[in-house]
């Protein structure tokens, strides 16, 4: 007999896999995002971020709820060894997400000289018909993403990120060198990346997933399953068709029809680099194999895993958002002087505010968990009420506030959004250690900023020994924060339980399963 699919060890194999590929990704991402932003114009830069404004777009026109169908249904059908079910699933959501593309880019093509205009986009025609074909081959690549990672492959899934990453930086640098990066020629290295990514993951789909599988997969879900699927799709189509709403990116079409390309670059710029900050949350890194693992749970014993999980999630968030908002409020400046040569620097305070709401956003992708474990995609659909929020505040906001009034529109419909999922998830959604965890967080954090202010008003030095010297103090309070009561018992039992090898020593080194300083889930 087989061993089970989402088993301890398989959890930590992907698990070990996820941290190593995406840590590799996330360098290379910001290798090439340096060089993106110095090489390329700023009309140009602010150009191609607008045009990847229409990736959400797209997702969102033509989502039908097809990739949360197939993130909350496939673990389920691979747990009980229903492999075809899984394959035709599959099959069917890929047909139906390239099919729905196609529509709704050929409406916007078809609508193309009356709303373009607006945004500034007039020009870039042809510019456009290029990026459709990143589109339709993004999405793809996404649902076989998702299905690796529901088959724990993710050496595979995380892996093709990490080759998508560096395919793009060796794409970037050479264009750079050559002088010939531009917004053409972006689009151009972004496509054949995708495209070589999508190869791949289909050949590994073959070889590995669906191989031993018929040719002709003769499938048909039982009624009560085709129901629940139906169902599932469809609040979620809706549910998406809010989420647009309430991203960043939507900002950037009110951002190009108020104001201007370069300040759609400026904008994009500093929610890009906040987004590569928080791609290194514990729940952004795993969140391949936090997902099948968690709607795996047993019903039985839901009443006890989800509280632990959710506070497990929450708090290990936390423990990366703290240290990055409080290097922001102090290093902001400095950091896009040194790393990008002071380009977009006369904004350099929206990256605090972006980390800001970063950070009380934190409880986001736990409480969405909850939500779609207990199948309440419904909870999901009505807090999407608040993205007409968004759309009056980002009218009334930007003419006035520019680019933070834009910032505080997304930030505060987001808060909002979230809190109110919680507050109807509340008696799933526990935070076991809520008190000490925010004062230990607020009191060690506030004073390592504190310090750093200090240290910038008594010693005079270049912006690089600066950021070394606030690198350094920010280690030094880690290593008591990481000892602190941030982490339940609870949560340091959950390390030990997905570290129990020779990692053990590290995170012990580090006060991680030192449970003595740590208060007790209450």
């Amino acid at each position: 007999m087989s061993a089970p699919l989402y088993d301890r060890a398989k959890a930590r194999r992907s698990l070990f896999h996820t941290i190593t590929y995406r840590l590799v990704s996330q360098l290379a991402t910001v290798l090439s995002y340096v060089v993106l932003v110095r090489a390329l114009r700023q009309e140009d830069f602010g150009v191609l971020n607008l045009l990847y404004s229409f990736v959400g777009l797209v997702g969102t026109a033509a989502s039908l709820g097809l990739e949360q169908t197939l993130r909350r249904f496939q673990p389920e059908f691979l747990k009980v060894g229903n492999t075809v079910a899984a394959a035709w699933l599959v099959k069917r959501i890929a047909r139906l997400r390239f099919v729905s593309n196609c529509a709704v880019l050929l409406l916007v093509l078809l609508a193309w000289n009356k709303v373009a205009p607006f945004f500034g986009l007039g020009p870039y025609r042809t510019q456009f018909l290029l990026f459709c074909v990143l589109i339709l081959v993004y999405f793809q690549t996404q649902i076989l993403q998702l299905t690796m990672a529901a088959h724990m492959m993710h050496r595979f899934s995380v892996g093709s990120v990490a080759m998508l990453s560096y395919a793009k930086l060796i794409s970037y640098s050479a264009l750079a060198f050559a002088g010939v990066l531009s917004l053409r020629t972006a689009i151009y290295a972004d496509t054949a990346a995708y495209f070589t990514i999508y190869l791949f993951l289909r050949v590994v789909y073959r070889r590995h997933c669906v191989a031993a599988l018929p040719a002709k997969i003769d499938y048909k879900p039982s009624p009560a399953d085709r129901k629940r699927l139906l169902r599932y799709g469809l609040f979620n189509n809706f549910n998406d068709a809010g989420t647009f709403f309430l991203e960043s990116r939507v900002d950037n079409f009110f951002i190009a029809g108020f104001m201007n390309a370069v300040s759609v670059g400026i904008y994009s710029f500093y929610l890009r680099l906040t987004e590569m900050a928080i791609n290194m949350l514990p729940s952004r890194l795993f969140d391949n194999i936090i997902q099948p693992m968690f709607f795996a749970i047993k019903p039985d014993e839901a009443a006890q895993r989800v509280p632990q999980y959710f506070t497990f999630l929450l708090n290990i968030n936390l423990l990366v958002l703290w240290p990055l908002l409080g290097y922001s409020i102090v290093y902001h400046a400095e950091l896009v002087r040194v790393v990008f040569g002071g380009k977009f620097i006369e904004e350099s305070w929206l990256l605090c505010v972006f980390m800001g709401f970063a950070t009380l956003n934190s409880f986001a992708t736990p409480v969405a968990l909850v939500a779609q474990y207990q199948e309440k995609a419904h909870i999901q659909l009505l807090s999407k009420m608040f993205a007409v929020y968004n759309i009056i505040a980002l009218f009334v906001l930007v003419p006035y506030m520019g680019l933070y009034g834009a910032a505080l529109a997304i930030g505060s419909s987001q808060v909002l959004k979230n809190s109110f999922v919680w507050w109807h998830m509340r008696r799933q959604a526990v935070w076991l250690n809520a008190g000490t965890s925010l004062f230990a967080g607020v009191a060690l954090w506030g004073a390592a900023v504190l310090v750093c202010y200090g240290i910038k008003a008594l010693l005079v030095a270049p912006p690089l020994l600066q950021l070394l010297l606030g690198g350094a103090v920010f280690a030094a309070f880690a290593l008591v924060h990481l000892r602190g009561p941030i982490l339940c018992a609870s949560d340091r039992d959950m390390l030990l339980r997905l570290f129990p090898g020779k990692e053990m020593r590290v995170l012990r080194v580090l006060g991680l399963l030192n449970t003595a300083g740590a208060s007790g889930a209450r």
